[in-house]
């Protein structure tokens, strides 16, 4: 049955690439009668080129090499045809000789040494005649349309065709000679046509496919219930890898040997891109070699647990036996990309190898070049021999992987419950291991530094954070009861509360970032190694985050700005409500909150009104009339200032007579005023102003206001004209 499989695989390998399709042949217009076969006219065609030909054609260079190409394609598809009916009818005969045998199928006499092969051998011939029977209908799929597309340009030909013939009778040389040409493209088109629309092999290679499937399934199915595993039977494929092995490392010490004997020194400089080639086939060869070697350990690991999932009912052991045949399977396929890039050195060793002896200039081998051709040979020879370990191992674990899914199908109910019970608690665990990355810490060991690894796992990172969570959220709700419990007990000031509160918030965070890490069993030192990339973080990324911070802690210290003070800090002016690790919060009058960064507060000019204590002196000037009495408007200004309740007593009210200015004699007056109560800035300036107007009402003092002196020139009479209204 391999034989035959092998046979449908050439046969599609080498017809793959032509579409079948059931659609009808169109009738084509009936082109001259050819008597001769088209490979004895192209080969008429070919003899003495164009000029030959030209004698008894009027074609033109571009023509004669169309012609060609049309009868070259005629005599390929007259071959293609041939072997396509020639395939067919052996697929046929092999369809039913396939068929025969299953009606006449008996299920052999096996012995337990035996049934295993026979078992695994119809299951495999029966898988690959399922991929091959997929590939098929894939390749049928598409058949319609290549189809339909051939049949589209077989009628453009024909109509291009029957056009020529409308035209008439052709008389010239030179129009025969076209309707000559346009016949032999309608005939290649036809040809082409045929081809595509030809599924007769095809369907001939499905049958066979579907065939070889029945049988092998139907030879697997009589040998399920009557195959064991018995342990002679593993001791025999384990006893084949262990002189595989052996075998191995007899090539291994040869190749080793190579190695060790290898050396350009002596080599002369042109010889020195072999040298270097030869160098890189024997440490390739090394490599293979190891490859294989790690596969052969592979699959004895393979054969012991498929061993074990055949001699065992628990749910939970065939559970434990399906994880370790997946993390092998996932170990083979790492390796399954490295084969087509080590081919394709191999591949480019030769080309060089090739133009380093002379390409096509025949010279004498050198002992080098010798060398190097035996090399490359050895190298494929490794690389085959991996490449069938390779796949005899992923043929094996797809097998065992067949047998774990005939187990589970096996159990009851019962079973398959506690099955998927235990599937779900060990996928949940092995999810919570699952290993983030590893940490090397460094202890010492009898006076000598050791690298311990340790690994940071899911869970331990959700402990961690749990932890961090929960940490954070209590040292918060702690520091705010610890600074509101002092502020009653101790009278503490709003700025002393808020470093009690950060600093202890801090503090219980740093404790609780400690037990978090010793929770998590990640050790400490390892801050040691990431020290230098946090101050490189720290210095550039973290810049103006730690230049704030430092500046929140110099601020709450020396404390030059107070939660409560009142500020003017560049355009801004406001009371300080907070003071925080990145910035302080300030209060405006209109109520708008504004965020200041603390390194401004440092860097800037910062007027603070209250720094050391609430007054603050305020002055605003009065101009009165010329002619005023200005002493009496001095004490009448002092006493209503003086009678305000919201202006200091113990600061001395001042009213002095600051300037003659242009249009009132203006009085300046200077009064203090505690800035904490409320409408001080405002307020208290508004109040006066109204009482001092009143009072100047009262007393005829009156306020200046802008005065301008009109002067006319009177040494000449000015002239007078009456103007008439305009009609």
């Amino acid at each position: 049955m391999n034989i035959i499989f092998h046979v449908a695989l050439s046969f599609l390998f080498f017809f793959g690439s032509a579409v079948y399709c059931q659609s009808p042949t169109p009738t084509p217009v009936e082109a001259s009668v050819v008597e001769k076969d088209s490979h004895t006219i192209l080969e008429e065609a070919r003899q003495g080129g164009l000029e030959e030909f030209q004698k008894k054609e009027p074609a033109t260079p571009e023509e004669y090499r169309e012609y060609l190409q049309l009868l070259t394609q005629l005599t390929e598809a007259d071959t293609l045809a041939d072997d396509w009916r020639r395939a067919a009818q052996t697929m046929q005969g092999q369809t039913t000789e396939v068929r025969q045998a299953i009606a006449d199928f008996k299920p052999p006499e096996v012995s337990p040494e035996e049934g295993l092969g026979l078992f695994d051998s119809a299951r495999i011939d029966s898988w690959l005649a399922g991929d091959w029977l997929e590939a098929l209908q894939k390749i049928g799929a598409t058949r319609e349309q290549q189809a339909g597309n051939a049949f589209a340009s077989l009628k453009n030909q024909q109509q291009k065709l029957q056009a020529l013939e409308s035209a008439g009778p052709a008389e010239t040389p030179r129009d025969k000679w076209l309707l000559k040409l346009q016949e032999t493209r309608v005939r290649a088109t036809l040809a082409e046509h045929s081809q595509r629309s030809d599924n007769q092999s095809w369907q001939s290679d499905v049958d066979l496919q579907e065939a070889l499937m029945q049988l092998g399934k139907l030879n697997a199915s009589s040998l399920e219930s009557r195959v064991s595993f018995p342990e002679s039977v593993l001791q025999s494929k384990l006893d084949e890898i262990r002189r595989e092995e052996e075998d191995l490392r007899g090539t291994v010490a040869k190749v080793g040997k190579q190695l060790k004997n290898f050396s350009s020194a002596n080599s002369t400089r042109g010889d020195k891109q072999v040298a270097d080639l030869l160098l890189e086939s024997i440490e390739s060869q090394l490599q293979l070699l190891e490859y294989h070697r790690i596969g052969l350990l592979v699959t004895g690991q393979v054969w012991h647990t498929r061993h074990d999932l055949w001699n065992t009912t628990n749910a939970t052991s065939i559970d434990q036996l399906a994880r370790l045949v997946e993390n092998r399977s996932q170990e083979a396929q790492t390796w399954q990309p490295l084969i087509p890039g080590l081919r394709a050195k191999l591949q480019e060793r030769r080309r060089l190898a090739s133009v380093a002896s002379g390409g096509n200039d025949p010279k004498p081998p050198s002992r080098a070049t010798e060398a190097l051709d035996k090399a490359l040979i050895q190298e494929e020879a490794c690389l085959s021999q991996w490449e069938n370990g390779f796949s005899r191992l992923i043929e094996l674990i797809k097998l065992t992987r067949a047998d774990i899914e005939s187990k589970r199908k096996s159990l009851g109910v019962g079973e398959k419950m506690d099955a998927a019970a235990i599937t779900l608690s060990t996928q949940a665990k092995d999810f919570w291991n699952t290993e983030i990355f590893t940490l090397n810490d460094s202890v010492f060991v009898n006076g000598q530094i050791v690298q311990r690894p340790s690994s940071v796992t899911l869970g331990m990172l959700l402990i961690a954070l749990a932890i961090l969570l929960v940490g954070g959220t209590a040292s918060a709700s702690f520091s705010r009861w610890l600074r509101s419990r002092l502020r009653d007990r101790f009278a503490l000031d709003a700025n002393t509360g808020a470093i009690v509160q950060k600093f202890t918030h801090m503090i219980l965070l740093g404790v609780t970032c400690l037990i978090a890490l010793a929770a998590v069993k990640i050790p400490l030192t390892i801050f040691a190694l990431l020290g230098g990339g946090a101050a490189i973080a720290l210095g550039f990324g973290a810049q103006q985050l730690v230049n704030n911070l430092i500046s929140g802690l110099i601020l709450l210290f020396e404390r030059p700005i107070r939660i409560g003070d009142m500020i003017d800090v560049e355009n801004f002016s406001g009371t300080v409500t907070a003071i925080g690790t990145r910035c302080c919060q300030m209060r405006r009058a209109d109520g708008v909150d504004i965020l200041i960064p603390n390194s401004v507060l440092l860097q800037s000019t910062v007027v603070n009104w209250t720094l050391s204590d609430n007054h603050a002196r305020q002055e605003f000037f009065i101009g009165i009339a010329h002619g005023s009495p200005v002493k009496k408007a001095i004490r009448i200004v002092h006493d209503i200032v003086a009678a305000h309740p919201n202006i200091q007593k113990g600061h001395e009210v001042d009213v002095f007579f600051h300037d003659f200015a242009k249009d009132s004699l203006v009085l300046r007056v200077f009064y203090w005023i505690d800035k904490t109560l409320p409408h001080t800035t405002n307020g208290v300036p508004s109040e006066l102003r109204i009482a001092i107007y009143e009072a100047f009402l009262s007393e005829g003092i009156a306020l200046a206001f802008s005065q301008r002196d009109v002067h006319l020139d009177s040494a000449m009479p000015l002239a007078n004209q009456i103007i008439p209204p305009p009609k």
